[in-house]
């Protein structure tokens, strides 16, 4: 039932996959949008922080459209310092958090991890 389910899509694929990682951003707020599941977040690690620090149109377009949903969208803070992409990631509003806890966190609640 979609107002129990809780998700948290890991994407961790960058430039070299961008088809698979905006596929996953895609599928997050299609998930989230169309009532599948009441609970949905974003976690980007890794490649994909750089991918979505240098943003384009519709990395951009998909993330705003992430924030006008409510979705949690959060980064590994340690990943952002180490590559100086800290203040671009925030400023695009997502958060940074250690990775580990994030992840640890959503597992207690129950959360369905997905990774792309």
């Amino acid at each position: 039932m979609a107002e129990e389910l809780k998700m948290i899509f890991i994407i961790s694929s960058g430039m070299e996959a961008r088809g698979k990682a905006l596929a996953g951003l895609r599928m997050a707020i299609n998930m989230k949008k169309k009532g599948r599941a009441s609970d949905v977040r974003l976690l980007f690690f890794g490649p994909s922080e750089e991918m979505i620090a240098k943003g384009g149109e519709d990395i951009d377009g998909m993330l705003k459209e992430a924030a006008e949903l409510d979705m949690y969208r959060t980064a590994c803070v340690f990943i952002a310092q180490q590559h100086k992409i800290d203040q671009t990631l925030t400023a695009k509003g997502v958060k940074l958090e250690p990775a580990g806890e994030v992840l640890a966190k959503a597992m207690k609640e129950d959360c369905v991890p997905i990774t792309f």
